[in-house]
């Protein structure tokens, strides 16, 4: 079947007869209809460059900005109809206008193109979002200092390879995934600044006929800088790429928080109560909690990644400079945006209701043997052994506490002397595996040392401050 439609901006020498199939591939209104804001600014802003070369009189130009206004309500409102045939944001409102206030909206699109008009729009896009993304990224940090000061003093067993390894305060994971996250939030200011580059004027691939004013759009529409060379600007989709990695970065670090809150609300840990509104109950158990939120965080970072991969494939190999494969950019880029701005929203709702059980954490390190490096460095620092006999001694110990279901701390001083006789001596065996000790022998920058993590807090409060 073929379909026939008014005249469409880009039917030049066609007949406009086009089959169905064109027709359905060809249109992307259903995901770009979520530009119109940045498409109108856009048309505002070239609208009243168009006035001040002399290409629209002052009454054109009124009459078009009044239009847009007009079009920008009725699709907010919804009430605009989407006609596939139109294909997109930009001929939808061009049509619209022309129906509201005739010739001067047939004068708009002089001196530009589709191809920078998508361009202008994913690039205001980028920049308005990848700025919401950072302020909510920053408010989650704040929510992970607070619970990092609040649980200063609670000491939690650290992991390598998921088995129980030290003591820590439980202040250190929480500020190792806030300086993740604060990551993120710099990475987005980074994607903004890249995207913080004007293409409208570009036209199709060269430039336009007209002797336009860019400095001029470059203020109306709030850019730091032009594009050098006009293909680059059109054919260019690094600022979504840009947009997709930090996305996809901050979905990674999400998903891994997630799983450790999945892990620490389990039975088998009890580190975790989570408040009821952010999870779930079970159609059959009547007993489960689940923390399905967690669970549909970790689930996005596969998503996120995968529009990172889908868009990174579709411009692999393009030629320069426009090629309508670049259409692919809008399904990544507006669903990474919502994707992520979930995500966080997600993750401060948790956060924010964390309730720790420290008694079940005093448990696991007792289990855990986490001590057991304190005491080999005690050996080395006021016995004088080489590290590797120290090693050897303590592990000898813990054979001895696994075969007789004893921890390091309740061990008796006979069993200990087995292992080496200087465990024998409560003076120097009884300090060295006390885990409410432990974290604070951490001394090192960086380390978990109470006087550390003060410096760390410290820094992170800077930091924010710094950010904005």
């Amino acid at each position: 079947m073929k379909h026939t439609s008014g005249d469409k901006l880009w039917q030049g020498r066609s007949s406009g007869e086009v089959a169905d199939i064109t027709v359905e591939m060809g249109q992307s209104i259903d995901l770009d209809i979520q530009l119109y804001r940045e498409d109108i600014q856009g048309s505002r802003a070239h609208a009243r460059m168009l006035h001040k070369i002399g290409i629209l009189q002052q009454s054109e130009l009124d009459s078009i900005l009044e239009g847009l206004s007009q079009v920008e309500g009725e699709i907010a409102a919804r009430q605009l109809p989407l006609q596939p045939e139109l294909e997109d944001i930009h001929t939808h409102v061009e049509n619209r206008l022309i129906e509201l206030i005739g010739d001067p909206a047939r004068k708009l699109h002089t001196a530009r193109s589709r191809n920078d008009q998508v361009a202008v729009d994913t690039h205001l896009f980028v920049k308005k979002k990848s700025r919401e993304l950072r302020f909510l990224l920053l408010d989650l940090c704040r929510d992970l200092l607070k619970q990092a000061e609040d649980n200063i003093d609670v000491t939690i067993p650290a992991y390598t390879h998921l088995q129980v390894a030290q003591p820590a305060r439980l202040s250190h994971p929480l500020m190792a995934h806030f300086w993740a996250f604060f990551r993120d939030a710099e990475r987005l200011q980074f994607v903004f600044d890249q995207a913080n580059r004007l293409p409208l004027g570009s036209g199709a691939c060269l430039g336009v006929n007209y002797d336009t004013d860019r400095e001029f759009l470059m203020q109306e529409l709030d850019f730091g800088s032009i594009y050098e060379n006009s293909m680059d600007a059109v054919a260019s989709r690094d600022h979504i790429l840009n947009f997709l990695y930090a996305t996809a970065l901050l979905g990674v670090h999400a998903s891994r928080i997630a799983e450790e809150i999945i892990l620490w609300c389990s039975v088998e840990f009890s580190f975790l109560k989570l408040p009821d509104s952010v999870t779930t109950g079970s159609s059959i158990m009547p007993q489960k909690k689940n923390p399905d939120l967690a669970e549909l965080i970790r689930g996005k970072a596969g998503r996120l990644n995968g529009n990172l991969m889908n868009l990174m494939m579709a411009v692999k190999g393009l030629p320069l400079a426009y090629n309508r494969d670049l259409q692919e950019d809008r399904q990544p880029l507006l669903d990474s945006a919502y994707q992520a701005e979930l995500v966080i929203r997600g993750l401060r709702a948790m956060v924010q209701g964390m309730q720790f059980q420290p008694q079940n954490m005093q448990q696991s390190l007792e289990k855990g043997y986490a001590t057991a490096t304190d005491l080999a460095d005690a050996l080395v620092s006021q016995k004088n052994l080489a590290f590797r006999e120290a090693h050897h001694a303590v592990g000898r110990l813990v054979a001895i506490c696994e075969e007789h279901g004893y921890s390091l701390t309740n061990v008796p001083a006979a069993e200990r002397q087995k292992a080496h006789p200087d465990f024998g001596d409560d003076s120097f065996y009884l300090p060295a595996v006390d885990p409410a000790t432990s974290a604070d022998r951490k001394r090192s920058r960086g380390g978990t040392a109470r006087p550390r993590i003060q410096e760390q807090l410290k820094k992170a409060h800077q930091c924010l401050e710094e950010a904005g």
